[in-house]
């Protein structure tokens, strides 16, 4: 195997065990939330499944999250997960590519999941999206689609 071939395989194998291993990111913030009453969060799962006969099935663009909440003050949390050959749940950083327009985001991992939670701004009904960036050896930018009831 050619030399640059195979440092392409240990650093790309070195990258994705890093991800499994991530350290704690914002989960004592993220368990102190308070969550709202009514919340319905959702993100599948997404990456890289085993199929048969050796084949992989890839979600190449991951699904929208989506929340639906009321306005009472507290935040909603999407739990996901992320999987590379299969391997769920794999742990990887979280950062804000675009931030929502009505409302407050905290990113990280807890117990096991990446979560996603949002509390939309005082008074606030209506329509907010933003962007979150999935850090790791390939990063992905999951959209985020908010409906908040007054």
């Amino acid at each position: 195997m050619p030399r640059a071939r195979f440092a392409l395989i240990a650093g790309l194998a070195l990258a994705l065990s890093g991800c499994a291993a991530a350290p704690p990111q914002n989960a004592a913030r993220l368990a102190a939330l308070p969550p709202a009453q009514v919340c319905h969060a959702s993100l599948p799962t997404f990456g890289r499944f085993p199929g048969g006969r050796g084949m992989t099935f890839e979600i190449v663009m991951p699904p929208h999250g989506r929340i639906a909440m009321d306005n009472d003050g507290r935040w909603c949390a999407i739990r996901f997960h992320f999987a590379v050959r299969g391997q769920i749940p794999v742990i990887a950083p979280l950062h804000l590519a675009r931030a929502p327009a009505h409302g407050r985001v905290v990113l990280g991992n807890l117990d096991g999941a990446m979560r996603i939670a949002y509390r939309p701004a005082p008074g606030f009904s209506g329509q907010d999206r933003f962007a979150v960036r999935m850090g790791g050896p390939e990063p992905w930018v999951i959209p985020v689609r908010v409906r908040v009831a007054g």
